[in-house]
């Protein structure tokens, strides 16, 4: 097989052999232009043309997809990267865009909120381009790394990054700031900022790969995410607009996020971080995350040395003997942790 029907590309630290018929992998070459050459395969994608002229996609050998037709042979290439990247284990990856200038700015939002189209702007204004569809954090130093696949515009159609001929492409370096993008036809531009508790869940929302990691690897980088990083929801009715707030975001040079501190386990199905007066809980049994605030993550604190519901009643007016709760406020507390599944099968309400 010639070089033309053969490229291995690094996805967020996983090697990646493609394999195909030479007039796609043409195609593949150029769209993955900007992805950096793996130097070690760990799995292997090929597409082997079936009768008919359609074709099978396949993963280390199984079947992934079958039945694809050849226009839309390599953006399923690019689909099944895509998924590779969201499944790593080696970052913290959040369905976002990403850009840079003085620091790394995350535009996370659902399929079809423009974050594609905003990026492009952004790279066609000068700015570095890191991923349109991935933020990627690293586990070890707390920094951005590309994950720079071609863009997808206008619902369908690729483009690698470089072939924008503007901005460059992004090195790794830490985030300054986190926009939620919002496009309104015809508003006004405007640029709310956002506390961390509110960036902490919508992130986890967008969050692609918590379960795989684990609440005790992810949960620290995803709170220290949204306490380290000033974030604003931005509504913008001309791009030019999107692109301004955006730019303003990345002026700081930003600093390595600090994955925030794991308290000892509550219960055997929990991982607990805090977040200044606030405990952000991951519950492993449904996968759910949880805000908590200063009275629930105190309440929630004493659980470890509580019996029942009202032994923990008990302890926690134990605790804050200085300034001592209200005992119905710690009831409704319990209801609430109660409600929301993190004391299931600890003991009645």
């Amino acid at each position: 097989m010639d070089d033309l029907n053969e490229l291995a590309v690094d996805v967020l630290g996983t090697g990646v052999r493609l394999r195909g018929p030479a007039r796609l992998m043409a195609e593949v070459r150029g769209l993955l232009t900007d992805l950096a050459p793996a130097t070690r395969a760990d799995r292997q994608l090929e597409l082997i043309e079936e009768p008919g002229g359609t074709f099978q996609l396949l993963d280390d050998g199984e079947l992934v997809r079958g039945g694809i037709a050849s226009v839309v042979a390599v953006a399923t290439i690019v689909w099944r990267l895509n998924a590779v990247a969201a499944a790593t284990t080696r970052h913290l990856v959040v369905h976002a865009g990403c850009v840079a200038a003085e620091g790394g700015v995350l535009l996370p939002g659902t399929s079809g909120a423009g974050k594609s189209t905003l990026t492009a702007a952004c790279i066609a204004a000068g700015m570095a381009y890191l991923s349109d569809e991935y933020a990627a954090l690293d586990l070890t130093h707390g920094t951005l790394t590309p994950y720079a696949k071609p863009l997808g515009l206008d619902g369908e159609r690729l483009v690698a990054a470089s072939g924008l001929r503007a901005g460059s492409l992004g090195r790794p370096g830490p985030p300054s700031g986190i926009v939620f993008p919002r496009y309104t036809p015809g508003a006004d531009a405007t640029m709310t900022p956002l506390n961390a508790g509110w960036t902490f869940l919508a992130l986890a929302a967008h969050t692609t790969n918590l379960a795989a990691l684990g609440g005790a690897k992810a949960l620290p980088w995803l709170a220290g995410l949204a306490l380290d990083c000033p974030s604003w929801q931005v509504t913008y009715g001309d791009t030019a607009e999107g692109v301004g707030a955006v730019r303003d975001a990345a002026r700081r040079p930003g600093s390595p996020v600090r994955p925030a501190v794991v308290l000892d386990p509550i219960t055997a199905t929990s991982t607990t971080v805090v977040m200044g007066d606030e405990a952000a809980v991951l519950d492993q049994r449904t996968g759910q995350v949880h805000l908590l605030n200063a009275s629930a993550a105190f309440v929630w604190s004493c659980v470890p040395d509580a019996s029942d519901a009202g032994h923990l009643v008990a302890v926690a007016l134990d605790r804050a003997s200085d300034s001592a709760p209200d005992p119905a406020m710690l009831d409704r507390t319990i209801e609430h942790l109660t409600r929301t599944g993190l004391l299931a099968g600890w003991g009645p309400p």
